[in-house]
């Protein structure tokens, strides 16, 4: 395990380096850099979040258990990280039609970005509440948003929402099918003492494709939908699939914005390409999936973005 304990080494005095300078706290430091250890790892403030991917070399190794508790003592260590400030977590692949499940109830913490807050709750999702990749793009939205119209769809806890409210929107509209992520983006407005600013805001519990069939046309200025690779829930008549239904998705975002508006469109399905037959007419389609990835992802297939506008407005 000494080829890990150096990586990890030079990893953390690399990555803590390169934050400091950047005033940033919430970074990623291994991403299965070495095969034999499928592990990503996440600094949250002096938290770090240890997920395993498990391979099928990694899961026949004899003693893995014991196998498991020294990678995990390792990191620990490394990192200078109390085992109760230890967040670990098991990603395996799902099969058609499977969701993550919530994982526990507890308590979570703040998290800062850009000088914003932000509750995390590591142990009760498998998702943190806080998706690093997106921070450029977080931070571009923040820079649109002045005096702006914000829709986000797909909206989980709301960090693009903080953000464009944080950046001086007007009106910010956050959608998700579940009532406890909305409460979560309540809580992160509060955190940042935005409830009482003159931006306004409302929170729709509602499928993104049903709420676009009645919103109103030519209204958004900005429209960051980050769609999940698939979502089912009691509350949906129908399941989400992104490949499948990205093209009603992008038609129905592009009928609520306006002509000069931009939409932000991005998933985290690996090798993901847009499908849109009517961009040529209808809209500009650009992949800035490069420049929305932030430095310490080395994996470059960890989210596909792409801005999309109307093609008239740019003609005219």
């Amino acid at each position: 395990m000494q080829d890990l304990e150096n990586r990890l080494v030079r990893m953390r005095k690399h990555w803590a380096k390169w934050a400091r300078r950047r005033g940033i706290s919430c970074y990623r430091v291994y991403d299965r850099d070495i095969p034999e250890y499928p592990y990503v790892a996440d600094i949250y403030e002096d938290h770090l979040i240890l997920t395993e991917m498990p391979t099928p070399a990694f899961e026949a190794r004899p003693n893995l258990p014991e196998f498991r508790q020294n990678i995990r003592a390792l990191f620990c260590r490394i990192f200078e990280i109390p085992p109760q400030k230890l967040h670990e977590k098991r990603r395996v692949r799902r099969g058609d039609g499977e969701q993550h499940e919530k994982l526990g109830d507890a308590d979570g913490f703040i998290a800062s970005e850009a000088g914003l807050k932000f509750k995390i709750y590591p142990d009760n999702w498998l998702d943190t509440g806080l998706f690093l990749d997106h921070r450029n793009l977080r931070g571009e939205v923040r820079k649109l948003a002045a005096g702006k119209n914000v829709l986000n769809l797909f909206c989980y806890t709301g960090s693009f929402s903080v953000y464009a409210a944080a950046g001086g929107a007007a009106l910010v509209h956050s959608v998700d099918l579940s009532a406890r992520y909305l409460a979560i983006v309540e809580e992160n407005f509060a955190l940042n003492g935005l409830t009482e600013t003159g931006v306004i805001r409302q929170n729709f519990r509602a499928d993104a494709r049903d709420f676009l069939q009645t919103a109103m046309a030519d209204f958004y200025d900005i429209i960051v939908c980050d769609a999940p690779v698939f979502s089912k829930s009691r509350k949906q008549e129908r399941d989400f699939d992104v490949l499948r239904d990205h093209p009603e998705l992008i038609r129905g975002c592009l009928r609520a914005l306006k002509k000069d508006g931009v939409l932000f469109f991005s998933t985290n399905f690996r090798k993901f390409r847009i499908r849109f037959p009517e961009a040529h007419d209808a809209a500009l389609v650009k992949d800035i999936s490069a420049q929305t990835i932030p430095e310490d992802f080395r994996n470059k297939w960890i989210h596909a973005c792409y801005r999309v506008s109307h093609a008239a407005a740019v003609r005219a």
